[in-house]
């Protein structure tokens, strides 16, 4: 094989397997003459520990959407007025959601409860994947998460227009001094438009390398010669680390869409100064 076909097939690695599309296990690198090999003949790739492709991770991700909505009509299916059993749960988790979501927006912060609670319990549960045996969770795939960040993105901005009018809307890209808008409203489109991709690639980026971590502890045993001992669950450890992670990045991106949501809304009070807690929550929410 020439050596720039060799170089660029070897650039190209990283970013095929962050999108699933090639076979072997993360954290193992396979021969370039073998990978080539099994792609010339067609084959698929049935590797132990194989990163899967785009199609079965959106299976997983329908999969967990369908299981949201059964659980949806199944707490509605026989409401009472005083909850008990399974009713009470969900309508635990609605008020908590709620609480959550009016505690970061304020006042009126009700009405972003549907979107904000669906977004982090859909990731929360596609994270959760990454410790199931023999699942993979869908927000290990960077079209997933650029996705779930397109959706946030639009919704804000349609919020933005539908409170303050196109001119309000427009006027926040402006800033406070119109005279500095050239130089000012550059930056601020840009900080807009950058925010899908920046949800999109910290989601991805924990959600992904927990994932290899937990694939190269499940097969290090046997990496090194020890088959004997690959009944040891050595990455278990990790799997507990990996649940907090799993709720703590479906908590970021949910906080994260209510400050965007919080901002556009309450414009008007942020020019008055009124925009403290939300600075304060951006910036703890930031550092994950």
């Amino acid at each position: 094989m020439p050596q720039s076909a060799l170089h660029n097939l070897r650039s190209q690695t990283p970013i095929l397997l962050a999108q699933g599309e090639t076979g072997g296990a993360p954290g193992t690198e396979r021969p370039v003459a073998e990978t080539t090999a099994a792609e010339g003949h067609g084959g698929e790739k049935n590797d132990v520990g194989a990163v899967p492709d785009a199609a079965l991770l959106f299976t997983n991700a329908v999969m967990i959407a369908l299981i949201m909505v059964a659980f949806a009509l199944a707490a509605r299916r026989k409401l009472e007025a005083v909850p008990k059993g399974f009713q009470n749960f969900a309508e635990w988790i609605a008020e908590s959601l709620n609480r959550f979501t009016v505690g970061i927006i304020g006042e009126g912060g009700e009405k972003y409860t549907p979107l904000v609670g669906t977004i982090f319990l859909y990731i929360f549960l596609m994270n959760m994947l990454s410790v199931v045996p023999g699942f993979h969770a869908p927000t290990a795939n960077l079209s997933t998460t650029l996705a779930l960040g397109v959706v946030v993105f639009v919704y804000v901005q349609y919020q933005g227009i539908r409170n303050n009018g196109l001119g309000g809307y427009l006027k926040h890209f402006v800033g406070p001094m119109p005279a500095l808008s050239p130089l000012i409203m550059p930056v601020e489109l840009i900080s807009e438009f950058i925010k899908p991709f920046t949800l999109a690639v910290r989601l991805f980026g924990n959600i992904f390398g927990e994932d290899v971590i937990l694939l190269v502890l499940a097969g290090l045993t046997t990496t090194m010669g020890m088959s004997y001992l690959s009944w040891l669950p050595i990455q278990f450890p990790v799997m507990l680390l990996a649940t907090l992670t799993a709720f703590v990045q479906a908590m970021v991106f949910a906080i994260l869409t209510c400050i965007y949501l919080s901002l556009m809304s309450h414009h008007e009070h942020g020019e008055h100064g009124e925009e403290g807690p939300i600075d304060d929550a951006h910036s703890h929410a930031t550092g994950h």
